[in-house]
């Protein structure tokens, strides 16, 4: 595995840094994620084919892309909060 990809290579305080950043964004991404999606799905299912064309289909992929950004910064602040957590039990070889 390269060097920058492992979470071992970098300082404690980086990590502790970018797990930070990485909860403020899943934070702001999430916030009404779910409103949005009943939001756009009841307007797809009252007005069908219609809502498709007038750009329901494309809020769909856009509220599908932010769940998968959103999901993904999630699974890097459980890998970093993992590393910290092994760092300051000791059961790492740092």
């Amino acid at each position: 595995m390269r060097r920058w990809l492992s979470l071992s290579s970098y300082h404690w305080f980086v990590l502790f840094c970018v797990m930070g950043i990485c909860a403020m964004f899943l934070a702001w991404i999430s916030f009404g994620l779910i409103n949005l999606a009943m939001a756009n799905f009841d307007f797809i299912r009252r007005h069908g084919l219609m809502a498709l064309a007038e750009g329901g289909l494309l809020q769909s992929l856009e509220i599908g892309a932010k769940a998968f950004l959103a999901l993904v910064l999630y699974f890097g602040f459980k890998s970093i909060e993992t590393e910290l957590i092994h760092r300051w039990r000791g059961k790492g070889d740092h």
